[in-house]
């Protein structure tokens, strides 16, 4: 027996006996009360003890006290010898009532050190499920589950095996990671035979994690003085998480190859519907010139027209893709500068002259704008992709304007157009690589415009957002930061 508890016994047995005589000497000496007041003093000693130590000490103490009380308060007063036999009654009834009390209070005792117990271990249960459902792989909730298990419930070493790739997570930190405290072999035929017997190994509790009819491992924990039901529902929430990360896997690859289809279908639509009618301008142009020599110099100058025109389309939409698909796979180098807002958006003008002309521009900047850090060209393509949405998605003629302003450590970059506008339920998509509004699907267009600006701005640490009604026009308003974000951001 250790030193420590021996001394807790030797206090405990000290201290009752200390207080049963202090009692008969404060009754005997000073307050010289009746024998039933005596009595029930007695009896809420022991229960006290009772609930405090347990009932061997309270059944001592019950003994010592019926003994006191023979000595100090039956007559004939000191000696145990006891004159009139309802004094036996007496004695006999109280020691009685002091066992009685002392076991219903050790059972209260025991139920309210279980009900602590069990309270605990809820609490370790939800604390384990909520640690569970911050991971959402597979592998991640598998490799850190043991630890976790360790951790929440102070288990010496906890092993996880998974029969799908026949390997074991362990929470031991050890140079071989297939080495546990229990060997593969028997958590591979825990989680094969889920209704057969557990296997017997001392101090260690190995549970299959089984969800319905199907076993997806086994868990092997130290023991550490919980109940069985505590470990099996270790089991059963881990193979829940298990079952939930497997299942998020599953639904991302089902999205991502949806997500792959859509985008594979918007693109051969985009490729056959917007590519094919240039090519057959073009065809239509030259086809002209071959068989017809003859034209007049105004028509053989129209099929030229046309023909610049729809190269220069057909050249326009292969670099959108190709930007496209450097934006998808490489990134973007985002080359800072300091530079003037008023030249950027000049030269982004000088690019949309020929889709702007007969359209009234109206350029709006504070008077006091700073030099900005951005990659100039990339900003430019932004300002010139918004430009031709503007252009292209308003009647001929209506005004553009262009505005900024200064908020918040940053820089915001309008542009308002007088067209049909965006339905409040695509605005949400149109940010998405070859989305197109319903009402304009008959146009000229890619659907890349927007992504690509969307990409630039994210890459320089800004954003883009659009505020539109129906047949009143759109205000696309971009904006980047002052002071541009750390090197890790922009990659």
């Amino acid at each position: 027996m250790p030193l420590s508890r021996s001394r807790a016994l030797v206090f405990r047995y000290a201290a009752m006996t200390s207080a049963a005589l202090l009692v008969v000497s404060v009754y005997r000496r000073i307050l010289h009360v009746n024998q039933t007041t005596v009595a029930l003093t007695f009896l809420v000693m022991v229960q006290v003890a009772a609930f405090r130590w347990g009932l061997v000490y309270s059944v001592c103490l019950a003994i010592g006290c019926t003994l006191l009380y023979n000595f100090f308060f039956l007559p004939p007063m000191g000696s145990f010898t006891i004159a009139d036999p309802q004094n036996w009654i007496a004695l006999f009834s109280f020691l009685a009532s002091a066992i009685f009390i002392s076991k219903l209070s050790e059972n209260e005792r025991r139920q309210t050190a279980l009900s602590e117990g069990r309270r605990a271990e809820m609490e370790r249960l939800y604390e384990f499920s909520n640690q569970l459902l911050m991971e959402e792989n597979l592998h991640d909730v598998a490799s850190h589950a043991p630890q976790v298990v360790a951790s929440i419930f102070a288990f010496d070493a906890v092993t996880l095996y998974l029969t799908g790739d026949d390997t074991a997570y362990s929470s031991e930190r050890s140079a071989d990671p297939g080495r546990t405290f229990v060997s593969l072999s028997e958590l591979r035929a825990a989680a094969l035979s889920p209704d057969s017997p557990r296997p017997r190994i001392d101090g260690v509790c190995i549970v299959p994690l089984v969800l319905g009819m199907r076993a997806s491992g086994s868990i092997a924990m130290t023991k550490a003085g919980y109940s069985d039901g505590l470990y099996d529902a270790i089991g059963g929430l881990l193979a829940i998480a298990l079952e939930r990360a497997a299942a998020l896997d599953r639904f991302s690859r089902v999205e991502a190859a949806r997500e792959g289809e859509r985008l594979r279908s918007a693109l051969l639509d985009s490729v056959t519907h917007e590519l094919r009618t240039p090519l057959t301008g073009i065809r239509a142009a030259a086809t002209s010139l071959l068989s017809q020599p003859a034209l007049e110099e105004s028509q053989r100058r129209e099929m030229y027209a046309i023909l610049d025109e729809e190269s220069a389309r057909l050249d326009r939409l292969i670099g959108q893709a190709v930007e496209m698909a450097q934006l998808d796979t490489d990134g973007i180098e985002v080359r800072w500068k300091s530079q003037r807002l008023q030249e950027v958006i000049e030269l982004a003008l000088d690019d949309c002259r020929a889709l702007l002309r007969g359209r009234p521009v109206t350029v709006e900047l504070p008077p006091a704008m700073p030099a900005i850090l951005l990659d100039r060209e990339l900003i430019r393509r932004v300002l010139r992709h918004l430009l031709e949405n503007a252009a292209r998605y308003s009647p001929a003629g209506s005004p553009v304007r262009i505005g900024a302003a200064l908020e918040a450590e940053r820089v915001l970059v309008s542009i308002t157009d007088q067209g049909q506008g965006i339905d409040d339920a695509e605005q949400a998509y149109i940010f998405d690589k070859f989305y197109r509004g319903s009402r304009h699907r008959l146009l000229h267009g890619s659907g890349m415009g927007l992504a690509i600006a969307k990409a630039i701005l994210r890459a320089h640490g800004g954003g883009i957002a659009v505020v539109s009604h129906r047949d009143q026009g759109a205000t696309f308003t971009f904006w980047v930061p002052l002071t541009p974000p750390p090197p890790a951001s922009t990659a």
